[in-house]
């Protein structure tokens, strides 16, 4: 008997669900709920001053202090253009619906294939001006369709091929200086386009290096990183990451979905988290990826008692009703679903 999996969102979803009791409560309290955010957003710039919220760029770990009630979307690995086109829609339109305050990108959002040392088949394109134009549009949309307050960008190790590219074989490349900014000419956010009034903070090591040494501490309690350590099971690379700062970790770079957690006699529980991927593993520019243990998803949170409280939320195949394969997410009581493959 063949398996089928009924795809039906539900007529009234929990986001608008929660919306329209928040209204009533606010309209009986005598609330007025855009004013109540708008109230939250300020405390968080009070909270961080001119900090966390104030670069463009940023080298090392920054400390990001976030009020209860403050949500979170994570974004992991996405390579773009070697994206899952109908994935990243969908994913679009779970951002417009959820509107987190800060948006966290984990890392490999860009691909930059055109700059790697992979063997390049005939007839693969490898332009690095239409990655970066393709990933400027990418990050322009999240920002307007999520309403976030700041977008943070930590570079990965595929963002990172820009700079390896300039050091070797020639490092003099890689010290040109912009007039404009006085900074290297070439930086990844220098070549993404963005300025100091846009609301995004690229996150580099304190070497200017990605992938390895940049993240964010939020609350003082749970890292965000791209990683670097690599286990073969979903939940041990973060796990690996915080047996070495004693803090709760999540992690990018496996394209692993999955969590652990434990308890210690010093800091209570710790979490470790692997969000898993957006990336298109059929892609010409993915082709080290045979039979991955790989999983899509997205991840959101909400700060209570001042921990960041995380869920994953996992994209996965499906067979409809019509006996059309689809991608598939839920969250709350909606199901968010790409057209057919």
């Amino acid at each position: 008997m063949k398996n089928s999996i009924s795809v039906r969102p539900s007529r009234r979803t929990s986001t608008r669900s929660l919306d329209r009791i928040i209204k009533k409560l606010g309209a009986k309290k005598g609330i007025d709920v855009s004013s109540a955010r708008a109230e939250l957003r300020e405390k968080i710039k009070s909270l961080n001053g001119k900090k966390a919220l104030g670069y463009l760029a940023y080298h090392g770990i920054i400390d990001l202090t976030l009020p209860d009630g403050t949500t979170v979307a994570i974004l992991p690995d996405w390579h773009i253009p070697a994206h899952d086109k109908q994935v990243s829609w969908m994913v679009k339109e779970w951002l417009a619906d959820n509107n987190p305050d800060i948006l966290i990108i984990i890392g490999d959002a860009a691909d930059m294939f055109g700059l790697s040392r992979w063997p390049k088949a005939p007839g693969v394109i490898a332009n690095t001006q239409h990655e970066l134009d393709e990933v400027r549009r990418m990050m322009d949309e999240v920002i307007r369709l999520s309403g976030a307050m700041h977008v943070f960008y930590i570079l990965g190790n595929h963002e990172d091929r820009n700079r390896r590219t300039q050091i070797d074989p020639n490092g003099n490349v890689a010290g040109l200086i912009d007039p404009s900014t006085k900074e290297p000419i070439l930086n990844f956010h220098n070549l993404m386009g963005y300025t100091k009034d846009d609301p995004i903070t690229f996150i580099y090591g304190s070497l200017g290096e990605g992938g390895m040494a940049g993240g964010i501490v939020v609350n003082g309690d749970i890292d965000f990183i791209h990683g670097l350590k690599v286990r073969s099971k979903p939940g041990q690379s973060p796990a690996a990451e915080s047996d070495n700062t004693g803090r709760s970790v999540w992690h990018g770079h496996t394209h692993r979905l999955g969590k652990r957690s434990r308890r210690t006699t010093k800091r209570g529980v710790i979490r470790s988290f692997e969000g898993g991927h957006l990336s298109d593993p059929r892609h010409s520019y993915m082709s080290y990826a045979v039979k991955p243990n790989w999983t899509k998803g997205v991840s959101k949170g909400c700060v209570h008692g001042g921990k960041l409280h995380i869920q994953l939320l996992p994209i996965l195949p499906v067979v409809g009703e019509d006996g059309q394969r689809r991608h598939a997410m839920v969250d709350g009581s909606k199901v968010y679903k790409t057209a057919v493959y």
